[in-house]
C-alpha cells in the first residue's frame, strides 16, 4: 500500500514539474520574441510597387466575394 502511495506521489511532483517548466519556459519565449521585434523594428521604407500589389490583390478580393455573393 505504501508503495503504491510512493508510486502515485512521484508521478504527480513529475507531472506538476514539467507543467511549471513549460509554463516559465513559454513566458520566457514570449518575452525573448517581445524584446526581439522591438529591437528590430519594420523597415520604414515605402515601396510603391508592392502598395499597387496590395491594390490589385484587393480588386481581385473583391471581385471574387462579390461573384461568391450574388
Amino acid at each position: 500500500m505504501q508503495e503504491g502511495m510512493n508510486l502515485l506521489y512521484s508521478g504527480m511532483i513529475v507531472v506538476f514539474s514539467f507543467l511549471i517548466l513549460l509554463i516559465i519556459s513559454v513566458n520566457l519565449l514570449r518575452i525573448f520574441f517581445a524584446l526581439l521585434i522591438q529591437s528590430n523594428p519594420a523597415e520604414e521604407g515605402f515601396d510603391p510597387l508592392l502598395e499597387e500589389q496590395n491594390n490589385i490583390h484587393h480588386k481581385i478580393i473583391k471581385e471574387v466575394l462579390g461573384g461568391i455573393r450574388s
